[in-house]
């Protein structure tokens, strides 16, 4: 598992450990220094880890050599600097997994791991500066050291997607209010203002966009207000690369706005949210949503992931640490066939089986202090999950 913490660097780490203490401090690696921010890996390759600090500082790193890499795309000369959003996109392509496609103003792509960029687009923001903008009520002065070296850049790209079913067909969105949707791989750009969508207000962040991994034509997106002071989820489904829109909100409760989106890879209808307030599933294609609770706290969760050999969903929460839902497949199950009219025990997966090591002799902490960390495996053995009616 990677991700990024807030002054702690970019870290990576197993969700199970071989032996009884659990997963320990020395378990865990540091892919990145500085600010954490968004991670990728190299589908068939986990040696190859992509990470970054602030401001779109990308790094390639090999995790056999611990060699790394700086790879952050750079303007040609006589061009203007590039603004990169404090927590810059970055995307691996579905169809080649040595392609990357990373953004500032500007949508790029690298085909050799970030050794080589060339910009795909113009700038797709707003253009504006903004401190030509009011902030609290006026103003702000060129020197404003808080807003200019503490805070992210301004119109800048946030959400890149591209279709798993059309090579290509790329999706990316401001902190500006825009869409923008290339069909040809990023020859011609189409731009859509956020306020056309329902019950989006105009310039609403672009928190995620989701490329249907079955249906070439449908794509979602995930907006976010709440610097405005609205805190609304704001989730909408287009069927026509972006020509129409429809709210995907459904039930969700009122000020769980929605950070990130993922999509079950074998059932369509099967979604799950990342909100202010927890994680949320829908068996029926975001009509309906469901809390996910299991133990994990409803706080912000800004990333979710599926690990899908496991069947495994990981969420990345602010401040609480990454937490695992193993082995999701039988909210599929209620996603085709709704719930079950009687006691239903659902088909468990392989399970390990193996002689767990005692490295300290006793299981978690042993007699090593507080300052030696642990968090528990997985349960030893199978897996059962079970419906009961009443």
């Amino acid at each position: 598992v990677y991700g990024g913490t807030q002054d702690n660097a970019s870290q990576g780490g197993p969700s199970r450990t071989d032996n009884v203490n659990g997963i320990r401090n020395g378990d865990w690696f540091v892919t990145l220094f500085g600010d954490g921010h968004q991670s990728a890996t190299e589908p068939g390759n986990p040696n190859i880890v992509y990470a970054e600090w602030q401001e779109g500082n990308l790094v390639r790193y090999d995790l056999s050599s611990g060699e790394i890499v700086y790879i952050k795309p750079q303007p040609d000369a006589g061009e203007g600097p590039e603004r990169f959003n404090w927590d810059s996109p970055i995307l691996v392509s579905p169809h080649d997994p040595k392609r990357l496609y990373f953004a500032s103003q500007r949508v790029w792509r690298s085909d050799d791991r970030g050794d080589s960029w060339r910009a795909i687009s113009g700038d797709l923001s707003r253009q504006r500066d903004r401190l030509r903008l009011p902030l609290m009520g006026r103003q702000q002065s060129w020197d404003s050291a808080w807003d200019l070296f503490a805070m992210s850049d301004y119109a800048t790209i946030t959400s890149l997607a591209e279709s798993p079913q059309v090579e290509g067909l790329i999706y990316a969105g401001t902190d500006d209010g825009l869409l923008q949707v290339s069909e040809d791989g990023g020859g011609q750009w189409r731009s859509i203002e956020v306020g056309r969508l329902p019950g989006v207000p105009a310039e609403a962040f672009v928190n995620d966009i989701k490329a249907d991994l079955f249906d070439a034509d449908t794509v979602y997106v995930a907006l976010d207000n709440h610097k405005n002071g609205d805190f609304r989820p704001l989730l909408v489904v287009s069927r026509d690369r972006g020509r129409s829109w429809k709210s995907m909100v459904g039930d969700l409760p009122e000020r769980h706005l929605v950070w990130r989106l993922v999509q079950d890879h074998v059932e369509p209808r099967l979604f799950f949210v990342g909100t202010e307030f927890g994680i949320f599933a829908s068996v029926d294609g975001g009509q309906h949503w469901l809390p996910l609770q299991g133990g994990a706290p409803t706080i912000s969760f800004r990333d979710l992931a599926i690990q899908r050999r496991e069947n495994d969903l990981v969420g990345g929460s602010f401040g609480r640490g990454i937490w695992i839902l193993d082995d999701y497949t039988p909210l599929r199950s209620m996603a085709r066939n709704g719930l079950p009219d009687s006691a239903t025990l659902y088909e468990p997966r392989r399970a390990w089986w193996y002689v767990e090591k005692r490295p300290i002799f006793s299981g978690g902490k042993g007699y090593q202090g507080d300052d030696y960390f642990v968090a528990p495996n997985p349960a030893f053995g199978a897996l059962f999950t079970y419906y009961l009616k009443e």
